[in-house]
């Protein structure tokens, strides 16, 4: 049975918004590649493809998965594409640094409530999910001799991350130049109409295309959307700088971790990591502007609309009611976990064994940044644990000491 498909037009006013390619005219090339694809009334395939790198997907990453949305809610054909062998390398795009590199065991923990996760975005029964280890693990070395074949070194070169360690005498690694590379031969490998991604993917997804073309398919259209800044309002989201709102963290703690964000930067955050419309948004920020809604009430909202999103409304009125009364006021909340003390358990312990800190690294950060209190007070990372006391790290964890 042939699906009836939306009008050309309503559907691509509405997956060409937010888009962004850093480039007018090839906005405007894109925009009518996907025109004539929409015209010829089918289901498009269309893919997006995460690497691994981290336990949790971020707020971050729910910026492209909510356009893959946007295409499976007019009935195109999504595929979820977990890039385990991609991780492998990391992608280098938005790095002035060699990646750390990944082993499978790490990659493998990783992605194990990856596709869980994008299930909050995504309907799940109509999503495709896809491994690129499926065809990338096939690959035999003459394959990839011919893969290499098709760029030359001075294009690399021509990516600003890579030219500017070039030129600051910063090593770049061969193994780098493979990402772009293996991220276009997905493109390839799931015979595509539309790939979607972030901006600074760009370069990869343009590869994608060559290698298409090279190998007698049509040319995908990439659908490339805005970087979200993370918690600190400069640098990109990212688990590993800690200024992220995880998909799968608790209502409280990305209610909290919302209001934290920056004032100059909630426009950006009601835009790409909400569904409210853009009309909605814009009202918003005007009474902000107009001084008709506070910066502080602004940010409830905001941190308000992301925790329903993903929990319900419910969730959000008891993480907003938490926070108030933990933060605002104070308050030690009534219910916290508990941390049985052994003998000779240290502070530091309790926030590592707690998961308040992922690392004992992260830990004494947070003990030199003073963010660890035991019954208000500030103590060293060595100070013993003590039975019947309460440790607070940072504004919004509480543990008791049992």
């Amino acid at each position: 049975m042939t699906r009836k498909m939306a009008p050309v037009d309503e559907q691509l006013a509405v997956l060409m918004s937010g888009v962004d390619y850093g480039d007018a005219l090839l906005k405007r090339q894109m925009e009518r590649e996907l025109r004539a694809l929409l015209e010829q009334d089918r289901p498009l395939r269309v893919y997006l493809g995460i690497d691994p790198t981290a336990t949790s997907l971020t707020l971050g990453h729910t910026v492209p998965l909510r356009k893959l949305r946007q295409f499976q809610q007019f009935g195109h054909d999504c595929v979820f594409l977990i890039g385990d062998y991609t991780a492998l390398i990391g992608d280098p795009s938005d790095k002035n640094k060699l990646r750390p590199m990944l082993t499978q065991e790490d990659i493998a923990l990783n992605e194990a409530t990856y596709f869980e996760q994008a299930a909050r975005i995504l309907d799940p029964a109509r999503t495709e999910l896809r491994h690129n280890s499926e065809w990338l693990g096939k690959l035999t070395f003459p394959d990839i001799i011919s893969l290499m074949s098709k760029f030359t070194a001075a294009e690399m070169l021509r990516r600003e991350n890579f030219r500017t360690r070039w030129e600051d005498g910063d090593a770049v690694y061969l193994h780098e130049f493979l990402y772009a590379l293996m991220q276009g031969y997905d493109a390839y490998a799931l015979a595509c109409d539309v790939q979607v991604g972030g901006t600074e993917q760009l370069f990869n997804l343009m590869a994608g295309r060559k290698i298409q073309e090279d190998e007698g398919q049509k040319p995908h259209v990439p659908v490339t959307m805005p970087i979200l800044v993370g918690l600190d309002g400069k640098e990109r989201m990212s688990k590993s700088k800690g200024n992220h709102i995880g998909v799968g963290d608790p209502p409280e703690e990305q209610f909290g971790r919302a209001m934290s964000i920056p004032d100059e930067v909630l426009e950006n955050f009601f835009t790409l990591a909400t569904n409210l419309h853009p009309d909605d948004v814009k009202a918003i920020m005007v009474a902000l502007r107009d001084g008709e809604r506070s910066p502080m009430d602004t940010k409830k909202l905001l941190a308000r609309t992301i925790v329903s999103e993903f929990w319900g409304e419910a969730a959000a009125q008891a993480a907003q009611e938490h926070f108030e009364r933990t933060v605002q006021r104070k308050e030690v909340p009534d219910e916290i976990p508990e941390y049985r003390v052994k003998q000779g358990d240290l502070l530091l312990d309790v926030v590592v064994s707690m998961g308040a800190a992922p690392s004992k690294r992260e830990a004494r950060r947070l003990f030199e940044q003073r963010a660890v209190t035991m019954d208000g007070l500030v103590l060293e990372p060595t100070t013993p644990a003590r039975a019947g006391t309460t440790v607070q790290v940072g504004k919004r964890r509480w543990i008791r000491l049992v």
